[in-house]
């Protein structure tokens, strides 16, 4: 499969809380494909503990770059794959990456009224906002001409999915 052929996945990334799962529900009802990577993770077992401190499992990378390469090698079609660990996902199929960012203090109020996690959690959270964790691992794998950053903080949901619609009709 060649470069061109294979580059037909958009990767969603941000920070928890940033607004990744609300976008990829207003996709998928415009009827675009998309892939947890959390809930793939979990359902083929690609993991080998939990971390109680982190709240979150402990995820086998080397088998789930096995398992996503196997599944895009079959998927035909333009696909988004929504995680704040997108950075996972073999380069050679990413067409480009988004990355949701989110005020700090506008993150928390989300985080703690939105989600069941701790003060710890919370605040690990908005500190890998802070410090561009998300955005540094997508500048790790790809070249910044295939990054773009929307800033979630005052936009409703709607004019985001219009924003990637209109970035996917221009590459």
């Amino acid at each position: 499969m060649s470069k061109k052929q294979s580059s037909r996945v958009i990767l969603l990334s941000g920070t928890p809380g940033v607004g990744k799962t609300t976008i990829s529900d207003l996709l998928r009802l415009k009827e675009y494909s998309v892939i947890n990577l959390n809930d793939f993770i979990i359902q083929h077992g690609l993991y080998f503990g939990y971390d109680y401190s982190r709240e979150s499992v402990i995820i086998d990378e080397n088998v789930l770059k096995i398992k996503i390469e196997k599944e895009l090698e079959q998927f035909p079609g333009l696909l988004f794959i929504e995680g704040h660990t997108s950075e996972i996902v073999p380069m050679e199929f990413v067409k480009f990456a988004l990355i949701l960012r989110c005020n700090p203090s506008i993150l928390r109020e989300r985080l703690s009224l939105s989600r069941d996690y701790s003060h710890n959690k919370i605040e690990e959270n908005v500190q890998a906002e802070i410090m561009d964790e998300c955005l540094i691992a997508m500048q790790e794998q790809l070249p910044s001409s295939l990054i773009l950053e929307i800033d979630t903080s005052d936009l409703i949901p709607e004019n985001i999915v219009e924003q990637i619609i209109s970035h996917i009709s221009k590459t």
